[in-house]
Parts: C-alpha cells; structure tokens; sequence
C-alpha cells in the first residue's frame, strides 16, 4: 500500500511538470495542454478598465477592442518618413511639423532677392512693380461749356443785352483764359468795351485781333482794322463827307461777315453770306432807317473780275423780331446763286464763277460802315453814291 502511495504521487507531479512545460512552449509528446482540467485564466482585453486608469496599449496577441468601448485605444504615433533610411535612434518622439510654420527656404548668396513662397510669385529684381496710373480728373460741364466759341459768344451777346457789361466781360475773360488768342471771343471784348464807353481797352482788343494776323484772325482782321481806323476802314474814310468829324454820329457798324457755300446745289454756284449788323452805341435803332447794299462779284474766265449777273440775291434775317434792343446785334443772311450758264450765256458773258462781296452800311440815310471780301473789292465806286452798276437791294420788312 505504501508503494502505491508513492507511485500515485510521483504521477501527480510529473503531470504537474508536463503541464508547466506545454504551457510556455509547443506541445510536447502529442499532449495538449487543452487536455488538462486547469482552470484558463481570464482573458485580459475583455476587461474595461476604470475610470481614472489608462489602459494597457495593445499586444499582438490580444483581441480588438470591443464595439462600443468607452475608452477606444489611440492609433499610434508614427513620424513622417523624410527619406527611406530608417529613423535614428531617439527620433520616436518627433512628429510631422504642423502646415502653418513651412520650412525655411534654404539659403541664398548675399545680393540676391530672397524667393517668396509659391502662393506669391517674386517679382523681377531689375524691373520695378508697376503702379497704376493716377485717375484723370474730368472736367466739369461749366468748363466744357467754357471750350465752346459759339456758346461764350452767344451768352455775351445776351448778357449784353441785359445792360449786365460786367457780366458779359467776366464770362469772355475766362473764355479767353480756356482758348487763349481765339478772334472771336477777343472782338466780344472789344465790342463789350466799345459798349461800355471804354476805348482805351477796346482799341487793344482789336490790335490783339490784328497782331494774331489776317491767316490766323480769318474775317475779324478786317473788322479790327476797320475799327482801328486802318486797311478797309482807311478807304472807306474819303467815302464819308466830313470824315473827321463823323466818327461820333456812327450809331451802327458791321460785325464779322462770313460767306459760306452751299455744296447741296450741284447746278451752278451758291453762298450764304451772314452779314451782322451791331448796334455801336446804346441809343435806340429805328429798324427803318436802317439800309444794306449787297454787290456780289464774279471772276470771268479766270482773270478778270466783274459785277455779277446772277439774279438778285434773297434776304432774310436769322431771327424775329429785329430791332436791336437785346444784345444790340442782327444777323442778315444774303442767298448768292449763280445758276449753271448755257452755251449761249457762256459765249455772251463769259466762264463765271464767285469771286466775293462788298457791303454798305446806312443809317438815316448816313454810311455807317464798309466791308468786302476781298479787299480790293472796296476800290469799286470810289465816289460816294457812285454803287457799282447792277442790284442795289434794300432790307428786307422787320417781320420776314
């Protein structure tokens, strides 16, 4: 009995070694450990761990984590690779750096422009930035108006007309200041001054006119040389009884005329020809003491200059009602038309065609004023009262 006590004893603990044994290492004999009624122990990843406690990172040989753990694992920090050696030995705390602080560019030679970052292209270091151009300033609409010959004449007139002298001066002055030396506006002036009673000034706008030149001035070198006393005026002056003295008895006199030609008429030859008529002083004019004589001249075969023998020219005045109490200026226009001659006019008169102009002025009778285009057209009829022959048209009624 003993014996198989100790038998008995010895089988228990060599089981006991076996089991050790299998437990750490393969099974040995074709015994598995699974044969043993021990008790296995726990397994660890189904236990959750406290609140307060960090849990054990995770081995290859345990589970995942459960569905709906409270405390899920962290994935583990790995460093961004910058080459395909292996980190060094202490680089396993070293993380990716973050995208708001990029690299430092590396270092470039002293003179050289440092290059800015991809977003923001580096400029050229031998051009400058170019800036933009500073805004023009556009001028406003009183100084456009300003520009405008035709508007500053046409408000003098009316502003003189108004008896405002002042106003009519300061308003051609900043013309004059806008488009310096231009003749129209300069014999406003003058005839503002003449208006005003001031001759001193008047006779230095009207040698502005003349001193500009018969190119540059056009027709108001003619006007200003007959109000100086010179060129047409000059031989207007042996037409005048008494001419020294018949200065002050002048009440009208003769603005800028102009002759246009009307390209419209294929059939012959026709001219406007816009004949101004300006109030010299500030007396009243009697619409019916006033008197125009118009002679149109032709130049015949090319060489020679006679009267015209075109029919007689129309009158018409450019506004209503005419009476010289406004601005103190009428404009009258005179239609030439010189129809297209036949073969048989032609070899009785001649080749024709327009050569100019001469005007008379008369007030009560009285020559006021003298023009022609051009001036050698004034030495026809010399004499007074001695017209050339032909047409001698008075005006046409006020009301027309």
């Amino acid at each position: 009995m003993a014996w198989g006590t100790l038998c008995l004893l010895a089988v228990v603990q060599m089981g006991i070694v076996i089991k050790l044994l299998t437990a750490s290492s393969s099974p040995i004999l074709g015994i598995s450990p699974l044969t043993f009624s021990s008790p296995p122990s726990a397994p660890t990843p189904s236990v959750v761990p406290e609140i307060g406690q960090i849990a054990a990172p995770p081995t290859a040989s345990t589970a995942p984590p459960l569905p709906g753990s409270l405390m899920p694992q962290p994935a583990p920090i790995v460093a961004a690779p910058v080459s395909s050696a292996p980190p060094p030995i202490g680089s396993f705390n070293k993380t990716v750096a973050p995208m708001s602080a990029p690299a430092s560019p590396p270092a470039v030679p002293s003179g050289l422009f440092v290059p800015v970052p991809p977003s923001a292209p580096a400029p050229l270091a031998t051009t400058a930035a170019p800036t933009a151009p500073p805004p023009t300033t556009k001028p406003d609409a009183a100084t456009e108006l300003l520009r405008d010959v035709n508007y500053v004449v046409t408000s003098a007139k009316e502003i003189r007309g108004m008896s405002d002298m002042q106003g009519a001066l300061e308003l051609l002055k900043r013309a004059d200041q806008l488009t310096p030396d231009h003749p129209a506006i300069i014999a406003e002036m003058a005839q503002t001054y003449e208006q005003m009673g001031i001759k001193d000034k008047a006779t230095d706008s009207w040698r502005r006119i003349q001193l500009l030149g018969a190119t540059k001035a056009g027709s108001f070198y003619e006007l200003a040389s007959r109000r100086l006393g010179g060129g047409s005026a000059a031989v207007a002056a042996p037409l005048i009884p008494n001419a020294a003295g018949i200065e002050s008895e002048k009440l009208m006199r003769l603005g800028a005329c102009q002759a246009v030609r009307d390209f419209k008429v294929n059939a012959g030859e026709r001219y406007v020809l816009s004949v101004p008529i300006v109030r010299a002083g500030n007396l009243p004019i009697e619409g019916k003491a006033v008197n125009l004589e118009v002679f149109f001249f032709d130049r015949v075969n090319g060489t020679k200059v006679a009267q015209t023998i075109a029919p007689e020219p129309i009158e018409t005045w450019q506004s209503a009602p005419v009476d010289w109490s406004g601005s103190g200026e009428e404009t009258l226009d005179v239609i030439y038309h010189l129809p297209a001659l036949s073969a048989a006019e032609i070899q009785q008169h001649g080749r024709r065609s327009y050569y100019g102009y001469m005007l008379r002025l008369y007030y009560n009778n009285k020559l006021q004023d003298v023009a022609a285009e051009p001036r050698d057209l004034l030495e026809f009829g010399s004499a007074p009262g001695a017209a050339p022959s032909g047409a001698n048209p008075l005006l046409p009624p006020m009301g027309r």
